[in-house]
């Protein structure tokens, strides 16, 4: 049992790590170095404790600090990032068959997994002269509802938890085209288990359409999945969404699923 000394202790560790988490986010949404006084005015904490908790991030490389002052993410971060990176199993698995399925649709290829209510962009494939908002960058994030990939996750949600995700997500919308309504997401995910795969027409960027395979891990689970996309006004080519399938099926054994 704690101490009132030990639970004192415990709580301002707690609101240590909320206030540099803040702080690390500041850093995160800016393209340029900020200053002290910019990030104690964009998180409300005195200028001494920002400067505090600066310091203490500086230490472990987690910020840094220019020669005019201005603070930035350390280069830290991007040692775990890239270590986190390389440990998705899924990731070194698919790459492979990724760019087997470009070389073969001449389309952008995107991996993603699920990141509770987002869907997370792991890893991409794209030739030079393709158009690079169809590819989406490595450690970009959407809404579920709003992406062919995100789709497949929601279709194996049951009502109830499609539901609290509706409530929780309010269904963004990132389009004309978003889906506004349970009604509506509950009809395209029927679509959705019925084919195996699932479309995004201009829901989450306009002009982009996608269409997403899922990728099964050993226990029969979703774990990921593999999308192409394209800038053309059409429907994807039946040839295009066979092939898509028949890699993620070959992706999904690699990662031990029994596929039937």
């Amino acid at each position: 049992m704690m101490t009132n000394a030990e639970d004192k202790s415990a709580r301002s560790g707690i609101q240590v790590l909320d206030r540099a988490a803040l702080l690390l986010s500041k850093l995160e949404a800016s393209p340029e170095p900020l200053s002290l006084t910019a990030l104690a005015k964009e998180t409300g904490l005195s200028t001494s404790t920002v400067h505090r908790i600066l310091g203490s991030l500086h230490s472990i490389g987690f910020a840094k600090q220019n020669a005019i002052g201005q603070w930035s993410l350390g280069l830290r971060l991007l040692e775990l990032g890239n270590l986190v990176y390389e440990r998705f199993i899924v990731r070194q698995r698919a790459l492979p068959f990724m760019q087997q399925l470009h070389a073969k649709t001449h389309m952008p290829v995107n991996l993603a997994i699920r990141d509770n209510d987002r869907l997370l962009y792991i890893e991409h494939v794209l030739a030079p002269e393709q158009k690079a908002n169809q590819l989406r960058r490595i450690g970009s994030w959407a809404p579920l509802h709003t992406t062919s990939g995100g789709k497949l996750f929601l279709s194996h949600m049951t009502l109830e938890e499609l539901r609290a995700y509706c409530q929780r997500s309010s269904l963004k919308v990132c389009t004309k085209h978003s889906i506004q309504c349970l009604d509506k997401l509950l009809l395209t995910l029927a679509k959705v288990r019925e084919t195996g795969w699932a479309y995004d027409l201009e829901e989450h960027e306009t002009s982009v359409h996608c269409v997403a395979a899922p990728i099964f891990g050993p226990q029969g689970s979703l774990i990921a999945t593999l999308s192409l996309a394209t800038h053309r006004a059409i429907e994807f080519q039946h040839q295009h969404i066979a092939t898509l399938c028949n890699i993620t099926q070959s992706i999904s054994t690699a990662m031990g699923a029994r596929i039937n």
